[in-house]
């Protein structure tokens, strides 16, 4: 094994175990939710409260910022001092206007969170809608403090320090369970928009506290509009943002329909999609983020980013084919061992393994989808995972509307996993015409 493939590994390895604690960390809450929640329509309001605060996290977070620095991080800053001030110098530029970006953002959702929810979760009633807004309204702290995260993240990111922030994530994890296991029953559902706002706060704190030789000693805030790297950074995040809006709007869309199948729908498919939604973390974070730098690196060497881009499907394959097909034959066991206890019945627990079953087929495509959208990223040709996004988000809106209506929650599943198809499909076309000879 080549140097490089065995610093790869090590780096995959480390990156796993931390994900592993941090994504067992935030997973166990999931089951001390349903113990003591079960399918409360309180849920409901808490899940579609957190819709639009998420999608702009995410913009902020690892589908725009943090992954559109590092490219561009690295052509400014390449092995010497002189040069790594310039890459530091673009990371100084961008935060400022990206934090004002994500307050006008927040402050935009604030204001219009009464006309916005109703029109994503029409079956919720006037009592839970009102709850929504006011626990949405206080969630969207949390892309606040996501915009500079991501940025800084993203420098860390280019420079190959990957373990420090993966730490900052567990710990995160690890704030939120306590949270969850500890906060008195009669916060009800709020525990958990303070136990997600907590963990936000983790990460910012720790990437200022934890990292002042790495990152905050030249976390120098300018506003430099004419920052020569800003006119590439916003020419990769607009699609980035874009992509994002579009993946993560099948979740929204989702939940919509969920809330007007029964009470307690939204809360089911929450349960449904958690295990599978923990373990494409953990391979994110264990296969795809370790390769990303090296991608990024070699996106103009084509036999290079070709042989660490199959490397990277193979493992992914290898990882994913198996728990796809584990769970769908499992799934009732999986469901009974994690929720069927307190409040959650043996009912409630039939209705998810269902679901859980039927999203499988879903979980496998999307992630082998995730080696091949970051290999877009890292050539800069981010419209093709837009596309491949649009693509799938057009098949599972309408399958799951017409699913939905005939099948309940089973059909808002398998209308997840129509959408899988194309998004995977368009990627792997992709690969086929940019990195074949």
């Amino acid at each position: 094994m080549s140097d490089s493939r065995a610093a790869l590994l090590r780096t995959g390895l480390t990156l796993a175990g931390l994900r592993l604690a941090g994504g067992v960390a935030a997973f166990a809450a999931t089951p001390i939710i349903a113990r003591r929640f079960g399918l409360d329509p309180a849920l409901d309001s808490f899940y579609i409260a957190s819709s639009i605060p998420f999608v702009l996290s995410s913009i902020a977070l690892i589908g725009g910022l943090e992954t559109a620095v590092p490219p561009i991080f690295r052509q400014f800053s390449l092995t010497t001092e002189a040069t790594d001030e310039n890459g530091w110098g673009f990371v100084n530029a961008l935060w400022p206007p990206a934090l004002a970006g994500a307050l006008v953002a927040a402050s935009v959702s604030f204001v219009l969170m009464p006309a916005l929810l109703p029109c994503i979760a029409p079956g919720l009633d006037a009592t839970r809608q009102s709850v929504a807004v006011s626990m949405a309204r206080a969630l969207l702290l949390a892309p606040i403090i996501a915009a500079p995260v991501g940025v800084w993240r993203g420098a860390l990111i280019a420079k190959h320090k990957l373990i420090g922030p993966a730490a900052l994530v567990a710990t995160g994890s690890a704030v939120y369970f306590a949270i969850v296991a500890l906060a008195p029953a009669a916060l009800g559902a709020w525990t958990l928009v303070a136990a997600t706002l907590a963990a936000g706060l983790t990460g910012l704190a720790g990437l200022l506290i934890v990292f002042p030789r790495a990152l905050t000693a030249r976390l120098r805030p300018t506003l430099n509009l004419r920052h020569p790297a800003l006119p590439t950074a916003l020419a990769l995040l607009a699609p980035l943002a874009l992509n994002e809006l579009v993946y993560h709007a099948d979740i929204v869309i989702m939940r919509g329909y969920a809330s007007q199948v029964s009470a307690g729908t939204v809360a089911a498919y929450e349960f449904a999609t958690r295990p599978l939604g923990a373990l494409i973390t953990l391979l994110l974070a264990g296969i795809v983020a370790p390769a990303f730098p090296e991608l990024a690196r070699t996106a103009r060497d084509l036999p290079a980013f070709r042989a660490t881009l199959n490397r990277t499907l193979k493992i992914m394959i290898a990882a994913a084919l198996p728990l796809a097909v584990g769970l769908a034959l499992l799934s009732g066991p999986v469901v009974r061992l994690l929720y069927e206890r307190g409040r959650f019945t043996a009912e409630d627990a039939a209705l998810v393994s269902a679901a859980l079953a039927a999203l499988t087929p879903y979980f496998f495509l999307t992630a082998l989808a995730q080696p091949l959208a970051y290999a877009t990223y890292a050539r800069q040709q981010p419209l093709w995972t837009l596309a491949a996004s649009a693509a799938g988000l057009a098949f599972s809106a309408v399958g799951g509307y017409f699913l939905s209506r005939q099948f309940g929650l089973l059909g808002i599943a398998i209308g997840d996993g129509l959408g899988a198809v194309p998004l995977a499909g368009v990627l792997l076309w992709w690969r086929w015409r940019n990195t074949m000879d």
